[in-house]
């Protein structure tokens, strides 16, 4: 970027802030700077102001209120010529300010004023109860006032509302934005002038997720420790709202490794029979071929991964809202369905907490359960774990196990005083996922071994602690 101003301080324009407004800001000026690095930044300005108000018809009230771009009393070429002599004057520093701490650099330097006129989810106005002191607006840096008007290019909508996505990966944050960015543009030269884009879902977790997935595909190796957080708000008129929504290290790292070759077949088989569509009630899932088969007017309609991709998924929801999947692990494994063991244990470790120990138990136990048992007996035991509803229910079963062991006079024992206290029993164990683990390594098990037993329908009782 050419750096001709002497007020301003450049680095501050692209620099880390660790403020999701400020920074997306920052990295559409550092996109913009790459394309026409001759121009300085009162050119980079005028170029995105001329973008909302010729091509996106001023359209940025869920970002801003009253600015000089979605103020009624402006028309046309009012709002860029407003707008440019705002900026022109915080640039000469001629707009009123003092001097103080910049509310998110944090450098002692000469502050102004930002409302809802000119940054996002703060207050001004009736709204002053937001800041410190009653002040006016929040005090800023007018390198961060400068970075907040390049916000909306570097967006998209997602059910109405802004969308921005922060992560502690700068790859990951950069490549968000960068996106939005060469989305946003390639519309405007396609003629599509609605405004900022739109994604193509509905809620928030699939849009979360559908990132992932190009991030995965993007890098070839990603920080194991990233999360991500998306900030999902509008800034429109007398209601304002943000809702923040955080995806755990923990919960990306299990997501990727699902990716690797010997775990994503089984994986997203698992993860795409559970999309549900109101429209499409009905619709059953083809493994083979990865669709949802939905019979309309006595034909039946295949409908592939680029349309449903779209509907509500509850796995999906559940890792980003932090429920616990092993319902779905366990309702999936019963109906006979594939998926790679490691799957569950590596989900059961790092997201459930569950010990590694308490697994190699529960694998024993479900080998104990099947090996050299009829099919019969299996059943039996299999409807006894299911109807043990009760925690002490499920302490018997185990205890007869223990005792069908001993009867059978094998030298090591199946449950140890540890095994009971430490790893199937303790403090922190939970007694409901203990059972429903079980339950999916014998169907896990009887799957590897080609066992086909016909089991009653019945309705497992969540097991009480």
């Amino acid at each position: 970027m050419k750096k001709t101003f002497q007020t301003i301080d450049y680095e501050w324009l692209t620099r880390t802030t660790g403020d999701p407004f400020a920074d997306t800001g920052g990295y559409v000026i550092q996109y913009l700077s790459n394309i026409y690095p001759d121009k300085d930044i009162d050119w980079l300005i005028d170029y995105v102001t001329k973008i909302y108000v010729n091509d996106w018809d001023a359209k940025l009230n869920a970002f801003f209120l009253n600015s000089k771009i979605t103020q009624p009393a402006y028309k046309g070429a009012k709002k860029i010529s407003e707008t440019i002599s705002y900026f022109k004057a915080l640039i000469e520093e001629k707009e009123k300010n003092e001097q103080g701490f910049c509310r998110i650099t944090g450098r002692n330097v000469k502050l102004f004023n930002a409302g809802r006129d000119n940054s996002m989810m703060s207050g001004s106005g009736t709204f002053i109860n937001f800041h410190h002191f009653f002040d006016s607006g929040l005090k800023l840096s007018k390198e961060v006032i400068i970075r907040m008007h390049f916000v909306p290019l570097g967006s998209l909508l997602l059910a109405g509302k802004v969308a921005l996505l922060k992560s502690n990966d700068e790859s990951l944050s950069y490549f968000f934005v960068e996106k939005n960015i060469e989305n946003n543009l390639a519309n405007i030269r396609n003629g599509i002038k609605e405004g900022v884009v739109k994604s193509e879902f509905k809620n928030p977790a699939n849009a979360i997720f559908d990132f992932v997935d190009k991030s995965l595909s993007q890098f070839k190796r990603l920080e194991k420790k990233a999360s991500l957080t998306l900030y999902h708000f509008t800034n429109f008129g007398a209601s304002p709202e943000i809702e923040i929504y955080h995806l755990p290290a923990t919960v990306f790292l299990f997501y990727s490794l699902c990716h690797k070759i010997n775990y994503k077949q089984d994986w997203q088989n698992f993860v795409r029979a559970h999309y549900k569509n109101s429209k499409n009630k009905g619709a059953i899932y083809n493994r083979q071929d990865r669709t949802f088969n939905i019979e309309k007017k006595g034909k039946v309609e295949s409908i592939d991964y680029d349309e449903y991709k779209t509907w509500t998924n509850s796995i999906l929801d559940k890792l980003l809202n932090g429920q616990s999947l092993v319902p779905e692990f366990h309702q999936w494994s019963k109906k006979g369905n594939k998926i790679h063991f490691d799957i569950i244990r590596i989900y059961l470790q790092n997201i459930r907490n569950m010990k590694k120990e308490t697994i190699d138990k529960l694998l024993e136990l479900a080998d104990f359960i099947i090996k050299d048992k009829s099919e019969d007996q299996i059943r039996k035991s299999i409807n006894k774990l299911n109807g043990a509803s009760k925690a002490h229910e499920l302490r018997r079963f185990l205890l007869n196990l223990v005792e069908e062991n001993y009867n059978n006079e094998n030298e090591k024992p199946l449950i140890t005083v540890k095994d009971y206290t430490d790893y199937l029993f303790s403090d922190s164990s939970n007694t409901g996922e203990i059972r429903d683990v079980l339950l999916i390594a014998i169907y896990q098990k009887m799957h590897e071994l080609n066992l086909k037993i016909k089991l009653a329908e019945e309705i497992t009782e969540e097991v009480e602690q």
